[in-house]
């Protein structure tokens, strides 16, 4: 709190804090004539040895760069203490050491203020002692004291400063330093101006990350504006302070995704006092690790964001795991894995046609038994290189090489043969290279091209580059060279950060985890601004199981945004409500400014004009930095032109270009980890930004890059991420729960349900009234048909109650015995059946005649086919318009929303999937309302309400609910078989995994309705009716397989869980979740275009 309501001080308190900071500037500038004499000495001293200095003078060549070290550091703390004059200090803490019983005063500053070594003015904000400052409340508490040990403390007061060219405007009392009316007050200042506040407004969140151990790995997910970049500059800053004896500038390196937020990140480390910290983007890392096979004239580099979706599976884990296998195939095919023997007798020197030399005597016949000397057997081999996985492929060779060169000459030094000179040349010679030669000749760029081409085989739409690489392409050029070529292990860093880590996918991580060893991470980024949405991360789930496998290792969050004011935070999450995707709430600091303004412009000429006028203002307002934001480099690059002609704008070479004051024309991407006073956002046409998940990011980071203001223009076509309504339903927070914000009122706590039916592409889902935008029809009992039951096509039930349950037209339902009566659900643990009229099947002409539904197959039929091994295991997996498409060895896997309920599940033996569904389906589209990740040792597919996940190692589904509610497994191990071109049919069989509590019924017509389907085998098909096969679970869900050909269910242990169908060369059939019969039935019906 301030001392005063007036915003004044007491004076005696102003007095002494006058009177401190009068000294403190005192010392400061005695400081800066010491050390601007020391440097202009030894500058004098430097100049006189180089003038006087011989190649051959030892002696003086040490002196020059001992003197050289010292005045580098000479001039850093001149500097330091030239800055100090305007600003010494931002804080105190005033606290009782409990240790020592004695009370302490500290001011803390951006660094380090003394007179000597021994008396203090001012402490640097790194300092262990300052963490007291950011993290604790008043009160006892404790900070981290040099070794390790906790210092107890009782915190008595904490201030902060407002202190402008070495005078004292104001300070603050309180327990928690950064209130929101001192950070606002910052933040309300430009770009350059909050630049220079930062190391007093960092907050309790942000200090923690800071002051993490660096020899564990973190990642953080922090919203836009939560000050990612600048935590992550001021972690280094802090880890070589406290840690110098350990790390130096050189051990790390910064990644970034463009070379202008490089620049910018390269103008700010030297004001925390950080210099010679190299800095460079993915690609320029991953051709550093090519070493020597890198050539500059030969070979490009190609920006990903060039390449398009196309391709997108080269960023995934998945196509890390092909690559490993296959540089371990060649492994495998290089070295020898023989035993390898030496006959004593073999080479012996003598005469042979009048010549001396060493002669082969055995011509080729094979040695006798107990003649060979075994020198390096197959199992020592093998066991080398198992044991050695990190070693690249040629040292693996040069090591079998040199093993079995002390192995000969152990030989030659044992007690049996002796050995000429001539003959223990002759050997060895015999002998050398036996694993391989010393060099390896073949090239990393043909090694790749012909791995691409394998993939290329396998189904796989992949580009394969001659001279252009993109991140991915240098990513498996550097694995393939550290596996195979490398011979000598060259350290890089011991500590990588890297910025804006969602743009990256997981090959490139798990590329720099196998190639760069005993370092560790620091990931910042944000996979709401995911703009590479086929390429980067969508969730940290992978990556946390790669990099976070320490005890210690952390995931820290930061989802306050303090760039923001709260007119553009709220504009730019509108915009993310407009996907569908999984992202972190936001919380923007309270600071209110000017409403976001939408202008359209009469033409693209007048839009310039107006562009070059917006940008003028916002100049003579005081604001420094102001980005024009386009959708692309060329759009750039021509607008930077267009609007050169009415206004000074930087340099338009975005390789060239440097953050700096000014109006910066950028595609969207190269904005990204920067921020501005203002942001103009230039014609976002419908086109450039169309209502899908990855232009919403990308809009979502070009809004969100404003500090103060933020103006779109438009010439009419404006996209409807920012045109059309907001959609009723928002994207789903990271909690798996839908963000209310935007949310329908009638969906408050007490809103009445109606069962309804709904015409809607979610069929299968129970209605929700307060989620329709138009109002639901309700049907009530007995009065319109509401299903079709599957026994009959022309036949239909409705879901008003009766004595019975449930009734049909004419007809009582028949429910079994052991059902409750009063309502249409799970409560027992067997299902309310469902009956009809009893109408002879109408043929249709197109179903084959075959067994009737109920009938026990024949015994020849209940045992699957035998077969060679099934490998399921997931090689790959991509996204597409129709669904999600997982390939195996085996075949290949689609799972498409039909609905937020209704998954089809189509597999095919072999690489192509027949296009198309079972003529008496009649919905043919894909939900958009889904999406997929990679977690761990699975793939997930998510829906509203369902989720799938895929087993990478055995390739079997688990069905669950979407809060991941287990409804159904298939077996664990080969959970599916086709048969094809073989035996009478073609046949599939799908395994399943039924507990035994569980109930499952084929619904059937008549009084065959809700046949029991546990512990027996039985026919489900309606073959010739025109109907399809339908199962239900007491578990809450149903399969509809889409075949009108024979197809049976057994579950009979001798021969196994499984759903069998003839004449089928794939596997089809539609996944249906429902707590209740009604629901299940009702998707039924809407699939066949029955409702």
């Amino acid at each position: 709190m301030k001392p005063e309501e007036n915003n004044t001080v007491p004076k005696a308190f102003q007095q002494e804090e006058e009177a401190y900071l009068a000294k403190t500037l005192a010392v400061v500038r005695d400081n800066v004539k010491n050390y601007g004499s020391e440097v202009a000495r030894m500058q004098a001293d430097i100049d006189e040895m180089l003038e006087h200095y011989h190649d051959n003078d030892v002696e003086v060549l040490t002196i020059l760069n001992n003197t050289v070290t010292m005045h580098e550091h000479m001039k850093r703390a001149l500097v330091r203490n030239e800055k100090a004059l305007k600003k010494p200090y931002f804080g105190r803490i005033v606290f009782q050491d409990l240790a020592l019983n004695k009370q302490e005063s500290l001011y803390i500053g951006k660094g380090g203020i003394s007179s000597d070594t021994t008396h203090w003015m001012v402490v640097d904000w790194r300092a262990p002692v300052a963490n007291a400052y950011y993290e604790n409340g008043l009160g006892k508490c404790t900070y981290p004291a040099p070794g390790g040990n906790l210092r107890k403390i009782d915190l008595r007061m904490k201030r902060t400063y407002e202190i402008e060219d070495g005078r004292l405007l104001d300070y603050y009392d309180s327990e928690v330093v950064t209130n929101d009316d001192l950070l606002t007050k910052y933040l309300a200042k430009n770009k350059q101006a909050v630049l220079g506040e930062i190391i007093a407004t960092i907050q309790k969140e942000q200090n923690d990350i800071i002051r993490k151990s660096p020899y564990h790995n973190m990642i953080v997910q922090g919203v836009a504006g939560s000050g990612k970049t600048t935590v992550a500059m001021h972690r280094i800053s802090y880890i070589l302070y406290n840690y110098q004896e350990r790390f130096k500038p050189d051990d790390f390196y910064i990644v970034g995704s463009n070379r202008i937020l490089l620049n910018y990140i390269t103008g700010v480390l030297p004001d925390l006092d950080v210099y010679g910290v190299r800095q460079m983007t993915m690609e320029q890392l991953f051709v550093r690790l090519l070493y020597e096979d890198w050539d500059d004239k030969k070979y490009q580099i190609r920006a990903t964001d060039r390449v398009g979706k196309k391709g997108s599976i080269r960023g995934t884990y998945g196509w890390f795991k092909e690559l490993e296998a296959f540089c371990s195939k060649l492994e495998w095919n290089i070295i020898p894995r023989e035993s390898i023997y030496l006959n004593p007798r073999q080479f012996v020197e003598g005469l042979r046609d009048g010549k001396s030399g060493v002669y082969d005597e055995t011509d080729g016949k094979p040695a006798r038994p107990g003649e060979l000397v075994e020198l390096m057997s197959r199992d020592a081999a093998e066991r080398y290189i198992r044991q050695n996985p990190s070693v690249s492929v040629q040292s693996k060779i040069d090591m079998l090489n040199e093993r079995l060169f002390i192995k000969v000459k152990d030989e030659f030094l044992g007690k049996g043969v002796k050995y000429t000179e001539a003959e223990r040349k002759a050997i060895l010679k015999a002998y050398r290279g036996r694993y391989g030669g010393k060099v390896w000749k073949r090239s990393i760029f043909e090694l790749y091209r012909e791995f691409l081409t394998l993939q290329q085989q396998k189904g796989c739409e992949v580009d394969i580059p001659e001279t252009e690489f993109d991140v991915y392409d240098l990513a498996a050029l550097a694995y393939i060279y550290k596996r195979i070529k490398e011979t000598e292990v060259i350290s890089e860093a011991h500590h990588i950060v890297i910025d804006e880590a969602q743009d990256f996918g997981m090959m490139a991580y798990s590329v720099l985890k196998f190639c760069i060893r005993e370092c560790t991470y620091t990931i910042m980024g944000d996979v709401s601004q995911n703009i590479h949405f086929g390429y980067g991360l969508n969730d940290w789930e992978e990556l946390k199981g790669l990099l976070l496998s320490g005890e210690r290792d952390s995931f820290g969050i930061l989802k306050k945004s303090y760039r923001n004011t709260v007119e553009i935070s709220d504009f730019a999450t509108n915009i993310l409500h407009h996907g569908q995707f999984s992202s972190y709430p936001v919380e923007p600091i309270i600071r209110h400014g000017k409403k976001v303004q939408v202008q359209q412009a009469a033409g693209h000429e007048e839009l310039i004009r107006e562009a070059a006028a917006v940008c003028r203002s916002w100049q003579e307002n005081g604001y420094d930095t102001i980005a024009v934001v386009c959708r692309d480099r060329e759009n750039a690059a021509k607008t930077a032109g267009e609007m050169g002609k009415y206004i000074t704008v930087q340099e338009s070479d975005l390789e060239k270009a440097v953050f700096d004051k000014g109006i910066m024309v950028l595609p969207v991407e190269y904005t990204k980890g920067l921020e501005f006073d203002t942001v103009l956002i230039l014609d976002p046409t419908r086109e450039e930004y169309p209502v899908e998940d990855g232009h919403a990011k990308l809009l979502y980071v070009a809004a969100t890059r404003a500090l103060h203001e933020l103006h779109v223009l438009h010439t009419g076509n404006l996209t409807g991420l920012i045109a059309d309504p907001l959609p009723k339903r928002p994207p789903l927070d990271n909690s798996g729960s839908r963000n209310t914000r935007n949310r329908n009122p009638e969906n408050a706590v007490g809103t009445k349900k109606r069962i309804s039916i709904v015409c809607n592409p979610s069929a299968g889902k129970e209605p929700d009234s307060s989620l329709s935008a138009a109002p639901p029809v309700s049907r009530p009992a007995a009065k319109k048909p509401a299903a079709v039951l599957p026994g009959r096509r022309t036949t239909a039930f409705s879901i008003g109650k009766s004595s019975s349950g449930v009734s049909g037209i004419g007809k009582p339902a028949i429910i079994p015995a052991s059902a409750k009566k009063d309502s249409l659900t799970w409560d027992s643990r067997e299902a309310a059946g469902i009956r009809t009229s009893h109408k002879k099947p109408a043929d249709t002409g197109k179903g084959n005649a075959g067994p009737v539904f109920g009938d026990m197959p024949g015994t020849e039929k209940l045992r699957p086919a035998g077969h060679g091994k099934i490998d399921l295991a997931v090689r790959w997996v991509t996204k597409k318009a129709d669904g999600l498409y997982i390939q195996s060895r085996y075949g290949i896997l689609r799972l498409s929303p039909v609905g937020s309920s209704i998954i089809r599940v189509t597999f095919v033996k072999g690489q192509q999937i027949q296009e198309g569904s079972n003529r008496l389906i009649t919905v043919d589209r894909t939900e958009k309302a889904w999406m997929y990740k990679e977690v761990g040792n699975g793939v997930e597919l998510t829906t509203d309400e369902l989720c799938l996940r895929v087993d990478k190692a055995t390739g079997s589904i688990r069905y669950m609910t979407r809060d991941k509610k287990l409804l159904l497994s298939e077996r664990s191990k080969e959970s599916r078989q086709i048969e094809t071109g073989a035996g009478p049919a073609d046949r599939t069989w799908l395994y399943l995994d039924w507990p035994k509590e569980e109930m499952v019924y084929g619904m059937g017509s008549g009084e065959n309705s809700g046949l029991k389907l546990r512990g027996c085998a039985r026919y489900v098909s309606h073959c010739g009716t025109g109907e399809l096969p339908l199962l239900l679970s007491d578990k809450g869900y149903g399969l509809l397989l889409a075949t009108e050909n024979p197809a049976f269910s057994c579950d009979i242990p001798v021969y196994g869980t499984y759903l069998y169908t003839e004449k089928e060369t794939q596997m089809d059939y539609y996944f249906i979740g429902g707590k209740k019969p009604v629901t299940i039935l009702n998707a039924y019906a809407y699939l066949c275009g029955k409702l």
